[in-house]
Parts: C-alpha cells; structure tokens; sequence
C-alpha cells in the first residue's frame, strides 16, 4: 500500500539502492546495500570505467600528461640556458687569458729588441770612450751590455782591455838598504833552460807555445832578464794576435794585439788589422738591427782587409758588405724610393749577386727608369716601326752590375 507523499514537500526519486534515512554509514559488519564494498574500504583503481554518454569507454592510451610534458620541456630549456651561458664565461675566460698570454709575449719580445739596439749603442759609445781615454765610462757602458747580453761580440774582451787599462800592474817599488848582506847564489839553472826553451819557439814562430813559456819563467822569477823576456813576450802577442785574427778569432786577436800595445807601441800593420777586427765585430753588434749601421762598419772593414772572417759565421767582410747593402736597398724599395736603391744594388752585385737578387735589381731599375713608350700618330700606327723599337737595356752605360 502506498504511502502519501506528505504536500508542501519536493519528491524525491526513489533508488532502492540508496540506504535508508539515518542507516548511513551502516552499522559495523554490514555491508551496503549498493556496490557490495564497504564504505570505507579502500579505493579500487581498476575497477571498471562506465562508458561516456556516447557509449564509448575511455582508453587509457599511456602517454603522460599535458602538465607533466610542460614541466619536462621547461626543465629541458633551463638546462640548455645553463649549458649556454657556462660556455659563453668559459670561453670568455680562455680568450682573455690567451690573449693576454700573447700580449705578455709580444711585449717581452719588443723589450728584448729595444735592449739589443740599447746595447749595440752602448758598445759604440764604449769604444768612442776608449779612444777618448774615459776608461771608467767605457767601464760602466761594457757592464751594461755584457747584463744585456753575455755573448755579445767583443764585449766581454773589450772589457778585459779596459781593466787592463784602469788597473795597470804594479811595478814593485825598490827596497834600498844601507848595507845588504851577502846572500848566495841562486841557482837558475831552471830559468835558463826554460829561457832556451822560450827562444826555441820564438825560432819557429809558435806564438802560443811562446807566450805559455814565458807566463811560467814570469810565474818562477819574474826578474831573470827582464828585458829580453818582456821583448819576447811583446813580439810574441803581437805576432799571435794576428795570427788569430787571420784565421777567425777576432775577439782573441783583439784582445793579444792590445796587450802587446801595453808594452810597447805597435805597428801600422797590426794596428790596421786590430781596426778591422773591431769594425768586423761592431757590424755584427748591428746585424739585423740597424742595416746602415751595419753596412757603415763592414764597408770600412771589407776597405782595409775583405778577406777577414768570423770563425762563426765563416763569411767574410766582402760577403757581409754585399748583403748588408742589399739589404739597405731593400728598405728603400720598401719605402718606394726605387732609385735610392740601385747604388747599393751595384755595389753588393759584383761580390755576391745571385740570380733572384739579379732580377730584383733589374726590376728595381724598371721602376726608376720606365722604358718609353712609342708615340701614337692619329692613325692608329706606332712611329717607330716593329723591327726597329727594342726596349732599353738596364745593363748599359749608365746601369752597371
């Protein structure tokens, strides 16, 4: 029998598996009258899915959703911006410390070159003291160089002379006694075996063996006949300072001649060959640093003596003239000056021109003296016919090699 709805009230659709009014949650133990769990049991994720209002049933297709791919490509993008700007300071820094690496470098190499050319000066104001009898200066001035550079040519002989020259020997003073006692005898039979052995080289012109002769009867009695052994010893050094200085040993030939001149004044000759030596040496002091300088000095040496040579280098003062003066031809080619440059090319290619140095002359000369070109008369024709015009020659008359 139905019951009446009470009036005033809104009807409620009846489920029959809706629990009763004030069942719900049923008592403990029971189950409920729906979907069989109990209402607080645990959830059930794989439990079936009912179908859309299309009748369909949602698939789960795997893939991840639209929040978590946002996430991961945001997180992706972070980590290159990351990458990037890691790379950019890296490589920042790499550049910065090799550039100043090369900076480091480039200004010890210029520090070293200004030095060289401080010093090549230095030696050159030293021997302008030397000549003036300013030993101290010279002195100050050698000492430089040599803290500059240790093997410069010349220098550390050089310096050895001016020592010599501030610091002479002392000759002993005389002791002069009212009443000397008799003493007896010495017995020299040692000096005058070694005085004998001293003349045997002299005889066969063997300098050096002469010189170490008469250091060691010096070092045993340096009064046993004093003047002739200080006369030995003078032609000794003078003839051994020319020896090496013909066969390369220009600082040792230097440096032999000047100690003779410490006992006696020297000849021309030797004194000729000392200055070429010196002028030899102070163009190599200017090699590859001041051309004219260099050409300077080895055109006064290649003058007196083109023969003389460096034992290491084994070029000669001729040969070094000629490539000094084409290499001050050089610069003026450099500077466009082509004319400028031909009268050193004329005076190194008779010594030592090559071919290329041959053609790059004749080029130069080109460049000074353009041959002419023929005139074009309104006709179109050339005034000088083809078998007559030749161009000019620049090895006549005025373009001598």
């Amino acid at each position: 029998m139905n019951q009446q709805q009470p009036q005033g009230q809104p009807k409620i659709p009846y489920n029959p598996n809706t629990p009763a009014q004030g069942s719900y949650p049923p008592p403990y133990g029971q189950q409920p009258q729906g979907n069989g769990q109990p209402w607080n049991a645990a959830p059930n994720f794989n439990r079936q899915v009912p179908p859309n209002q299309n009748g369909a049933v949602p698939q789960n297709t795997g893939k991840p959703s639209d929040k978590k791919t946002k996430k991961k490509k945001k997180g992706s993008v972070v980590g290159w911006i990351f990458l990037g700007l890691f790379l950019m300071i890296a490589l920042g820094v790499g550049g910065g410390y090799l550039g100043y690496r090369m900076a480091i470098s480039a200004r010890q190499a210029e520090f070293s070159r200004r030095s060289k050319m401080a010093a090549a000066e230095q030696y050159q104001m030293a021997l302008a003291d030397i000549e003036q009898g300013k030993f101290a200066n010279a002195k100050t001035r050698l000492d430089y160089v040599i803290e500059v550079d240790q093997n410069y040519p010349g220098a550390f002989e050089l310096l050895q002379q001016v020592q010599l020259s501030l610091y002479p020997t002392a000759s002993p003073t005389p002791v002069i006694t009212a009443t000397p006692e008799p003493t007896p005898t010495a017995d020299t039979r040692g000096e005058e075996e070694m005085f004998r052995g001293i003349q045997q080289s002299m005889y066969s012109q063997n300098w050096e063996t002469a010189i170490a002769q008469i250091n060691a009867l010096r070092d045993k009695n340096i009064n046993f006949r004093g003047l002739e052994v200080d006369g030995m010893y003078y032609i000794a050094l003078r003839n051994y300072g020319i020896q090496q200085i013909n066969s390369g040993y220009l600082e040792n030939g230097v440096y032999n001649i000047t100690l003779a001149e410490a006992l006696g004044p020297i000849d021309n000759n030797a004194n000729a060959m000392r200055d070429a030596a010196r002028a030899y040496l102070s163009g190599a002091g200017f090699w590859e640093i001041n051309w004219n300088k260099a050409l300077e000095y080895y055109s006064n040496a290649a003058m007196t003596y083109p023969n003389l040579y460096d034992r290491a280098t084994m070029l000669t003062a001729n040969q070094r003239y000629a490539q000094a003066s084409f290499e001050v031809a050089n610069l003026y080619v450099i500077s466009e000056d082509y004319c400028g440059a031909i009268p050193y090319y004329e005076q190194g290619l008779p010594i030592a021109g090559t071919e290329s140095i041959q053609l790059t002359a004749t080029a130069v000369y080109l460049e000074c003296y353009p041959p002419a070109a023929p005139e074009i008369t309104d006709d179109g024709s050339s005034d000088v016919p083809d078998d007559e015009y030749q161009e000019p020659d620049p090895f006549e008359d005025d373009f001598t090699f």
